[in-house]
């Protein structure tokens, strides 16, 4: 839905949850809630930890954000956490991202010179 709605958006810098007045939102209210309703964003959902919250918009943003390589610092501080204990609570680690960090630190051994080092598959 909202890439849909960021192909279609004139502007890509638009707000994509509006208060009734077509304004920012500057705290949550039923608008996050409606919208999800109208747009089924959790229908069919029993599961509560599955639905979609205006909560899980923040976990989400800050698991992507790390993913993209983004330090946990910078991502402290978008967030507004107080510590850095609370964002890694937040942003959730994938494996893919682990093992890429991994594999990165492995390129930067064998390109040191004098240096060579054999990769081993341990799975």
């Amino acid at each position: 839905m909202l890439a849909i709605r960021k192909e279609q958006a004139a502007d890509h810098n638009d707000l994509v949850f509006k208060n009734t007045k077509g304004e920012q939102i500057n705290e949550v209210s039923s608008t996050f809630a409606r919208v999800v309703n109208q747009v089924g964003l959790n229908d069919g959902i029993r599961d509560p930890r599955q639905k979609v919250t205006f909560h899980v918009l923040r976990h989400t943003f800050a698991s992507w954000l790390v993913e993209s390589g983004i330090p946990l610092y910078t991502v402290k501080e978008l967030l507004g956490h107080e510590t850095l204990a609370m964002t890694v609570r937040y942003s959730h680690l994938g494996d893919n991202v682990l093992r890429d960090a991994t594999k990165l630190f492995a390129s930067t051994l064998n390109t040191r010179p004098g240096k060579e080092t054999k990769t081993v598959n341990l799975r």
